[in-house]
């Protein structure tokens, strides 16, 4: 019988130069071949000056005196476009539009980009998850409604709520991906393994009741993913988790940067256009710095490790986050706190939704919504940006840097804490 992988010392990803360019070099071949098909449908979509296409609405807002919408078509390219009728509520309906082709270039189509377009007609219903979210009504108000909406079923949030959950600093929490994956798979691994673990004790010990129990939580999790329409942040998040348990069950060293970068190269050669989703760089920035901090801290406890590493994580994506978007306030320090509390939070209301009790934590969420808050607007320079990824970067290779980074981080932090106060 074949051994567990977690029984045996965990081998590196690449044990020679030689296959770090090998793969490096499959990957390229696998990019280039994307990028081909991607071109390939860009010239289609750009042949003509109209294009008829079946969408679906993922997001709706009004702007001034017109209507914004962010489309997702069935081809798969998302784009946003804008109108000035009277709409109704379109999110989550399949529409059929035309598209007016101007200028379009093949990196815009990559980055997404903007097209006037028409409505010519409503194709279904609603998906099933926007028609559960209006069933969420009764239970909240629109605030925390919209909360549970992003949560549960990465439905949009207003934006005033968003800028309060910016100062807040707990937008990474509403926005489901990678760390919400985490929370089901530990949710739904504990369920399966005090059901299934006895079962398979007696009647066949012979199978591997973690890779059976992996196999049917991924299963779950891909319903939930197809459920959702393939939310990109959650497909990003599951695939990643499908290649990372692909390496932990071959018995390859999975907490290794080496590992990090294979996955990260595997899905930008896989689709392209997450070179330009920075929603992709922060999760990878976060997973890395989670890398970086196990790295050079091995020595500490559990508990220690749980509380500490929270922590970490918001000092290192302060200057990553603070590049790109300017809110800071003084209770964002509580940032690390509400993330760990999340973690509990997360199941308990999912448990209490299923018992139509959702409503019993509202006042919490409206405290919080409520606050007023002094807001900071302050932004890096790009110079102190490529810094801080240069030192990250080299913290890989000394622990100097690594202290070295969090000098400057907590340099930041304190910055930011003079301008607030």
């Amino acid at each position: 019988m074949k051994a567990s992988p977690s029984l045996l010392s965990k081998t590196e990803l690449f044990l020679s130069f030689r296959q770090r360019l090998f793969t490096f070099g499959l990957l390229l071949v696998l990019f280039i071949i994307s990028i081909f098909i991607q071109y390939l449908q860009y010239q289609k979509f750009t042949e003509f000056d109209e294009y008829i296409s079946d969408v679906y609405v993922q997001k709706q807002y009004k702007k001034k005196n017109y209507w914004v919408l962010k489309l997702q078509s069935t081809e798969g390219f998302s784009f946003y476009t804008s109108s000035r009728d009277n709409l109704k509520n379109l999110e989550g309906e399949h529409l059929r539009v035309r598209l007016f082709i101007k200028e379009l270039d093949f990196l815009s189509y990559l980055k997404g980009f903007y097209l006037p377009s028409q409505i010519l007609s409503s194709l279904q219903d609603k998906q099933r998850r926007y028609t559960l979210m209006q069933d969420m009504q009764t239970l909240h108000s629109k605030e925390t409604l919209s909360l549970y909406q992003a949560l549960y079923f990465a439905g949009n949030i207003p934006m005033n709520v968003r800028h309060q959950l910016s100062a807040l600093g707990i937008n990474h929490l509403l926005a489901i991906s990678g760390f919400h994956l985490g929370v089901l798979s530990f949710i739904l691994f504990f369920i399966f393994k005090t059901i299934y673990k006895p079962i398979q004790e007696r009647l066949f010990p012979y199978r591997n009741a973690h890779r059976d129990i992996a196999v049917l939580v991924f299963a779950l999790l891909f319903s939930y993913l197809y459920f959702l329409d393939f939310v990109p942040s959650l497909l990003r998040a599951f695939a990643m988790s499908i290649f990372a348990y692909a390496l932990y069950d071959r018995g390859v060293k999975l907490l290794s940067f080496s590992s990090l970068f294979l996955v990260v190269g595997f899905l930008i050669a896989l689709w392209p256009k997450l070179l330009f989703a920075l929603g992709f760089w922060f999760s990878v920035a976060g997973v890395f710095y989670i890398f970086l901090f196990l790295h050079h801290m091995k020595d500490l406890k559990p508990w220690q490790s749980f509380i500490l590493i929270h922590f970490w994580v918001y000092l290192a994506m302060l200057p990553i986050v603070h590049y790109f978007f300017g809110s800071f306030s003084l209770v964002q320090l509580l940032s690390p706190l509400l993330s760990m509390g999340f973690i509990l939070f997360y199941p308990i209301s999912l448990f209490l939704h299923l018992l139509g009790l959702g409503y019993i934590l509202d006042p919490a969420l409206e405290y919080l919504l409520g606050l007023d808050l002094f807001v900071l607007d302050v932004l890096i320079p790009l110079w102190l940006f490529l810094l801080i990824v240069l030192i990250s970067l080299l913290a890989i290779l000394h622990r100097f840097f690594f202290y070295l980074l969090l000098f400057f981080n907590l340099g930041i932090c304190g910055y930011f804490l003079y301008g607030v106060t």
